[in-house]
């Protein structure tokens, strides 16, 4: 497992940004879950950034499609409240105590960073971190 202090520091050091970038973020975290919970793998991985789909292959030692679900990933749930927040190119969505984190590429949001969990007085701990 990987700290992803990074992607803490460019999500708390950004600025924050408004409704439809929220909104996008949220649906890509979304369609995340969804794929993962699923056992999508092709899916999934889509919604990776390069970076991370690397992690997941070098994590699992196989393909990004077949190891995303090996890894056992906690992510948020789709009917849970969430915790969405945009900080310009960067964003985090959390719900049910999971967090992704995600880049801006271009137009749409990647995954960034997925199976993250809240520790104590430290960075978030995630199995998948692409930064």
């Amino acid at each position: 497992m990987v700290s992803t202090a990074s992607i803490v520091l460019v999500v708390v050091a950004g600025c924050s940004a408004g409704g439809s970038a929220r909104a996008g973020a949220e649906a890509t975290a979304e369609q995340f879950a969804q794929a993962v919970s699923a056992g999508h793998g092709a899916g999934a991985c889509a919604l990776l950034t390069r970076d991370a789909r690397e992690d997941v292959e070098t994590a699992s030692g196989v393909t990004c499609a077949t190891g995303i679900g090996r890894l056992r990933l906690a992510v948020p749930s789709a009917d849970a409240p969430d915790d969405a927040r945009v900080y310009g190119r960067a964003a985090m969505v959390g719900r049910d105590g999971a967090a992704l984190f995600l880049a801006r590429s271009g137009s749409t949001w990647l995954v960034r960073a997925a199976g993250c969990a809240s520790r104590t007085d430290a960075p978030y701990d995630c199995t998948v971190d692409g930064s």
